[in-house]
């Protein structure tokens, strides 16, 4: 995929949330995944699917606007087509191999804390 980069290129690469913050992220990650029906890599980050069911569709713009809230760098899309719903995760160059490790935790059924550095 060759869509223009949805990231904030100016932002610097920091996350400002909380210790308190963290452990919720990472249950949100790790509740997404257990519905993830899809994964792709793109060239500036990944394309989640997911079955569009309500209760998905909240959890999953829920999870982009409180991560963008602590890294602004991150660009997120939420989009639907029939009945699956599309999390679009873009990033800067710096972030790609977050990235690659974000696709080994989806793949695994690791937990997301086995992954140190994630978030």
């Amino acid at each position: 995929m060759n869509a223009i980069p949805i990231y904030d290129a100016t932002a610097p690469i920091a996350c400002t949330a909380s210790r308190e913050e963290i452990p919720v992220r990472i249950d949100q990650v790790e509740h997404m995944r257990g519905h993830l029906t899809r994964l792709e890599r793109t060239e500036h980050g990944l394309l989640l699917h997911f079955p569009n069911r309500p209760d998905i569709d909240a959890d999953v713009r829920t999870f982009a606007v409180q991560e963008k809230g602590c890294c602004a760098f991150w660009g997120f899309a939420v989009s639907t087509t029939g009945d699956e719903l599309t999390l679009r995760w873009d990033g800067p160059p710096s972030v790609r191999d977050f990235f690659d490790r974000l696709v080994a935790f989806f793949d695994s059924d690791q937990p997301l804390t086995a992954f140190d550095g994630l978030l």
